[in-house]
Formats: structure tokens, C-alpha cells, sequence
């Protein structure tokens, strides 16, 4: 009866945490259907908005070593359901703003709440996985994945409809709010103080020879290469969120229609994280990054020539299964690399990425104004490339000494 209970209590809080893996997408997949919207009503052109959104990279990045910290003060739990809160409100800022860099101030604040919840998340993610002592990163990243499905469903048929868009948001964030509630008593609680930091991930169980290995093969050097690797990363789950619309726009997309991109992207990205697990278990973690990543690259190696937005979405799509088991494989290898403490490891891999998500906008926004959208979508080429080199790389480091692929 009690191991009945236990799993009950595992299987409940698990479901919290997709649900609030949900709740950042859907803030997300609403957000990219209506940037075309917002982008027109100021009048922005492609350099001047991709500065703009550099304000949400930035905010993430001034905010993301804030994560660690509250983690350790308040625990996992109670920073996520704050930065939960806090993402849920800040979604109606962007629909306010009148000028280009109001605008990037409300992505401040949005990318801030975003990366504060990332971690956060994340790290309930690790704590739910280790007490259930199997993987489940892959579902909970598909949670997230469903949120911005639904998001962009609703964020597609708000722009076709013409729903102004402070209006769109404000529902949003009252049904995002009360969602957060629903989970706050169910999330995992943290181990003391310490919490995530305290927990022993289930894959560092094994005999003492392979724990010294590990050891020597050099955490610090096995988290620079996962630090390239999400940077990179980064641009390849960014780019298609706040670029897909305009692109398809740019095609001749009406609005929206010219939001089935971000959907497809988001789609295909959520089944791609269904099976993830799965998959992992019977190829490894590796190689299904590698063949993700090359999937990305062939995904857009056509789009300067592409005439059709029916192509874009399936172009899209295709990126978004090749994207799928990224972030999951590289925040589950961060929070158990031996020698670093696991919020730690967590919080440096999501500065980074917050650093991509800087870096992108304002080099997209650049070459899209200079090349067109087509040819500046082949920078996810480069970054489909280059994390399929990464990921070699690493996994030539850690085969000797990590279970999975």
C-alpha cells in the first residue's frame, strides 16, 4: 500500500512539473504567432525588430545567475512557482509597448522571468527523474512542447481573427495563472536547503573504478563542450519561434497561416519528445543528437530558393523533429556531471544558452535585412552542422565513461 502511494505521489508531481514545463511554452507559443502584428503597428523593420529581441536574450542573461541563488536560498519549488507567476503577468508587457525599445524592455522582463523559470524547472525536472529512478527529461521538455503547440494554435487563430493583441495576451496570462496555481501544491519539494544540489542522480550509481574515471575525465572540460553545445543550440530552438511568421509572411503568408510555422516547428518538436526517451534508451543520447542535428541543417538548406509558405511549414517541421531531444540530452547530462554541483551545471548551461538567445535575433535580424529571410535562414544550416560536430566531439570524450551513446 505505501509503494502504491508513493507512486501515486511521484506520478502527481511528476504531472506538475510537465504542467508547468507547459506553462512557459504556451507563454512562448503565443508570443511568436503575434510578432508580425506587433512588428507592423510600430513599423519595424527586420534590423530594428531583431534588436528588440535581443531584449528578451538579454534579460535572460542578467537574470539566469539570479536562478542559482534563489534556488539555493528558496529551493527549486518556490523559485519556479515565483518565476512561474511572474512569466504568466509578463506576457501582456510586449502588447503595450509603443516604440521599438519599450518593447525590448518588456522582452527584458519576459526573458528575465523566462530564465529564472528555466532553470527552476529544469532542476524540479532532475529531482523528479532521480526520485522516480528512470528517465522522463524527454516528456517533461514535451510538456513544454505541447504548451507551445497550444500557444501557436492560439496565437495563429488570434492574428487570423484579428483579436487586437493586449486582449490576446490578457486572457493568456489569466489562464496561465490559474494553471501555475493548480500545481503549487504538487511540485516536488527539495531536499533541504541544498535541494537539487543534494540529490544523487541515478546514473552515478556503479563501481568506484567508474566513478574515478569519471572524475578524471573532467567535468569542467565535459561542461565547457555542453556550454558550446546549447549555445548553438539555442539559435536552433530560437530562431524558428521568432522568425517562422515573418518568414512565411515574407512568402506571402496571410497572418494566419504565416503562423503554422512556429506551430509545425512546435509540433513536430513535441512528438520528437514523446518518443525521445525511447529513442534514447535503444540508439543513445548521442547519436540522436547527431541525427537531429543533421535533420535541421538538410531541413533549410533549400530555403533561399523556397517560394511556397506550404514548404515553409513543412521545412519547419522537419526542424522540429530534428531539435526535439537537444535541450533534454543537454540539461540531463549538466545535472549529473560528476565533480559539479547540479544546480550549478544547470544554471551555466542556461546562461549560456541565454547567450545565444542574444547573440540570435540581432545577427538574424542583420542578415535578413542585408540577404532576406531565405538566405539568412542558413545559419541554421551552420548551427544544424555545428552541433552534430559537437556532438561528435563530446561523444568521443565521454564514450569510455558514460553509459548512454
Amino acid at each position: 500500500m505505501t509503494c502504491r502511494r508513493t507512486a501515486a505521489v511521484l506520478k502527481r508531481r511528476a504531472a506538475a512539473v510537465a504542467l508547468i514545463f507547459f506553462v512557459n511554452g504556451a507563454v512562448l507559443g503565443n508570443w511568436g504567432p503575434r510578432i508580425p502584428a506587433i512588428a507592423g503597428d510600430l513599423s519595424l523593420d527586420a534590423a530594428t525588430l531583431g534588436l528588440a529581441l535581443a531584449g528578451m536574450g538579454t534579460g535572460g542573461l542578467l537574470a539566469t545567475p539570479l536562478a542559482a541563488l534563489a534556488i539555493r536560498a528558496r529551493g527549486s519549488r518556490v523559485t519556479t512557482l515565483a518565476s512561474a507567476t511572474l512569466l504568466s503577468v509578463a506576457i501582456v508587457l510586449p502588447a503595450l509597448a509603443g516604440t521599438w525599445w519599450s518593447l525590448g524592455l518588456a522582452l527584458m522582463v519576459l526573458g528575465a522571468a523566462d530564465a529564472v523559470m528555466d532553470v527552476a524547472m529544469n532542476a524540479q525536472g532532475v529531482l523528479v527523474e532521480n526520485r522516480r529512478g528512470r528517465s522522463i527529461l524527454n516528456r517533461l521538455h514535451a510538456g513544454w512542447s505541447a504548451g507551445a503547440v497550444t500557444g501557436g494554435l492560439i496565437g495563429a487563430g488570434a492574428a487570423a481573427l484579428a483579436v487586437p493583441v493586449e486582449v490576446h495576451f490578457a486572457v493568456v496570462a489569466a489562464v496561465l495563472l490559474a494553471l501555475t496555481v493548480v500545481t503549487a501544491r504538487h511540485l516536488e519539494p527539495d531536499a533541504g536547503r541544498r535541494g537539487l544540489d543534494s540529490a544523487a542522480p541515478p546514473e552515478r550509481s556503479g563501481s568506484r573504478r567508474g566513478s574515478v574515471a569519471r572524475r578524471r575525465s573532467g567535468p569542467a572540460a565535459a561542461l565547457a563542450l555542453l556550454g558550446a553545445l546549447v549555445f548553438v543550440s539555442s539559435l536552433v530552438e530560437d530562431l524558428p519561434q521568432s522568425w517562422g511568421a515573418l518568414y512565411a509572411t515574407d512568402l506571402g503568408a496571410t497572418p494566419g497561416p504565416a503562423g503554422l510555422t512556429v506551430v509545425a516547428f512546435s509540433t513536430a518538436m513535441f512528438v520528437g519528445r514523446l518518443v525521445g526517451d525511447a529513442v534514447v534508451d535503444r540508439v543513445g543520447r548521442h547519436r540522436v543528437l547527431i541525427g537531429g542535428a543533421v535533420a535541421i541543417a538538410l531541413a533549410f538548406l533549400a530555403a533561399p530558393w523556397v517560394t511556397s509558405p506550404t514548404v515553409a511549414v513543412v521545412m519547419f517541421a522537419v526542424a522540429g523533429l530534428g531539435a526535439a531531444p537537444i535541450f533534454p540530452a543537454v540539461f540531463g547530462m549538466a545535472g549529473r556531471l560528476p565533480g559539479i554541483a547540479a544546480g550549478t551545471a544547470l544554471s551555466v548551461v542556461s546562461l549560456v544558452a541565454r547567450i545565444g538567445i542574444l547573440v540570435a535575433p540581432i545577427g538574424f535580424g542583420t542578415l535578413a535585412g542585408q540577404l532576406g529571410y531565405g538566405w539568412a535562414l542558413w545559419s541554421m544550416v551552420a548551427a544544424g552542422l555545428a552541433v552534430a560536430a559537437l556532438a561528435t566531439v563530446l561523444r568521443a570524450r565521454t564514450s569510455a565513461h558514460a553509459p548512454q551513446g
